[in-house]
């Protein structure tokens, strides 16, 4: 760790001994972004109980101590656990996401599905990731969090341009890989100046093709949880070579502009409560203009699930939610909106948490109360609702499918169709 210490002394000088002493002193910051998809900051402060600090660089993230596993509101995906830090950047870039976006680096998807709270199921979400065992986690999560509009793909930024998405999109983030510097707080990180200029040519090569996905007139956002200005200033530097112009952003307590960059912004542990982060809104004046591109045909059908009657599209034998995506050819897509059924023929998980709390209750619903943790961890419950499939609830809130059915001594019991995988 010398090197790391010996290299943030020379990047800021006579603060150093401000940043050394918070980076040694000041506790870890934990906080979760409440995900307005399925309920409103304020239902889920009431709902969550107790006092919750809100986070001053982003309206829905709040400092908090709590073990997600164990808490069905979560499981429910009503919040997303997510660094104070990097809450910031999409709240910063809120005002520039549009209906044609992608997220080119997203797993585990703490800024997709940001950035997909925010469209509240306008558009399209391209969620991307070019490692296929993490594209594992980011699905998980897009699921939880019951994003409806979402393509999620593992492919590079090469890959993309390779099937045609130039000029394709007006919103494109790019957390880049990085050297994860700001994280050195309390992730054992391995950090060398080789490392940084490792990653610094790695992220010249995935901008490079990023910008050409870009429309005219259409916003990035590049941002890393790193310190270096090889990783940060400079890459920015390098998008401003390839045509792009920075955006001044509001400037907000708790930030500092980047270093000979004045529109970037650097978030350090010593000027606010959280770890490092460093992010930059770009446009791309010139260009192509937002390409057409054929659409992904579907036949349009109606399914019930429970009680509910469901409007669906058929692609390719396979129902989901309704969604009008663009053609796919040459991309690995891994999941097309929301799938509603599985090969058994039972509803999916995804769908109990896409649902809207009215079509949840339509569905038949057995709300849990404090059975809800014993659900999570897959075990059967005796309660007294209709027959047939039903939306196991915490609160209202979905958390997956049950089946009900009477038992031998004339009771009712929940077969418990929670995903085995996802148990605690």
């Amino acid at each position: 760790m010398n090197e790391f210490f010996e290299h943030m002394q020379s990047l800021i000088g006579a603060r150093y001994a401000e940043f050394k002493a918070a980076y040694d002193g000041k506790p870890r910051f934990k906080a979760l972004r409440v995900n307005t998809l399925k309920i409103s900051t304020d239902e889920f402060c009431a709902l969550f109980g107790g006092a919750l600090e809100r986070n001053g660089l982003c309206a829905q993230s709040f400092y908090c101590e709590v073990k997600p596993s164990l808490d069905p509101l979560y499981h429910a995906g009503l919040y997303y656990m997510q660094e104070p830090s990097a809450a910031a950047a999409v709240a910063a870039f809120t005002p520039y996401i549009g209906e044609r976006v992608l997220d080119l680096c997203a797993a585990p998807g703490g800024k997709a599905t940001q950035a997909a709270a925010v469209m509240d199921g306008r558009g399209i979400i391209f969620c991307n990731d070019p490692e296929y065992k993490r594209v594992r986690a980011l699905t998980e999560n897009i699921e939880r969090l019951g994003v409806r509009n979402a393509i999620i793909t593992c492919n590079t930024a090469d890959d993309y341009v390779r099937a045609g998405f130039e000029g394709f999109f007006d919103t494109l983030i790019v957390d880049a890989p990085c050297s994860g510097g700001g994280m050195t707080r309390y992730e054992a990180v391995p950090y060398s100046r080789d490392i940084v200029r490792g990653c610094a040519e790695r992220q010249r090569a995935i901008l490079v093709q990023a910008v050409k996905l870009l429309a005219a007139g259409g916003r990035m956002l590049y941002s890393t949880c790193t310190f270096s200005r090889e990783e940060n200033e400079q890459s920015v530097e390098f998008l401003q070579s390839l045509g792009l112009k920075t955006v001044d952003v509001p400037l907000r307590a708790g930030e500092e502009r980047g270093i000979g960059l004045a529109d970037a912004r650097r978030i350090y542990p010593h000027n606010f409560d959280g770890e490092g982060h460093f992010y930059c809104v770009l446009e791309k004046p010139n260009g192509e203009a937002a390409q057409p591109r054929p659409p992904l045909r579907g036949k349009p059908r109606r399914v019930k699930v429970g009680g509910a009657t469901l409007d669906a599209v058929e692609f390719d034998g396979r129902l989901t939610l309704p969604i009008s995506p663009p053609r796919l050819d040459g991309l690995n897509a891994v999941r097309i909106g929301v799938p509603i059924f599985n090969d058994k023929g039972e509803p999916t998980h995804a769908l109990s948490h896409a649902l809207t709390r009215n079509q949840v209750a339509e569905t038949g619903v057995a709300e849990l109360g404090a059975a809800a943790v014993e659900y999570l961890k897959g075990g059967e419950l005796k309660l007294d609702v209709p027959r047939g499939i039903v939306a196991a609830t915490a609160c209202g809130h979905a958390l997956g499918w049950a089946r009900s059915a009477r038992t031998g001594d004339g009771e009712t019991a929940l077969k418990n169709l929670y995903p085995k995988a996802l148990r605690i």
